[in-house]
C-alpha cells in the first residue's frame, strides 16, 4: 500500500496581478490566450494536469 501526498498543486496561472501565494509559484499572463498558452506550457514541463478553478485562475496539479 502506498501512503503518502499524492495530490499537489504545482503552480497557479491567473491573470488577477493581486493573487499571491507563500508556498505556489504564480505566474501572471496578460489576457485569456496567454492564460491558455501558459497553463499548457507549465503542465507539460511539470508533469501535472490543469484545472481552471474560476474565471481567469488555473492550477496545475500533480496526481
Amino acid at each position: 500500500m502506498n501512503v503518502g501526498i499524492t495530490d499537489v498543486t504545482l503552480a497557479i496561472i491567473t491573470t488577477n496581478k493581486e493573487m499571491k501565494s507563500a508556498n505556489i509559484p504564480v505566474f501572471y499572463a496578460e489576457d485569456e490566450k496567454e492564460l491558455q498558452e501558459r497553463g499548457l506550457i507549465i503542465s507539460k514541463t511539470m508533469g501535472g494536469m490543469v484545472h481552471d478553478v474560476y474565471h481567469g485562475t488555473l492550477i496545475v496539479v500533480k496526481h
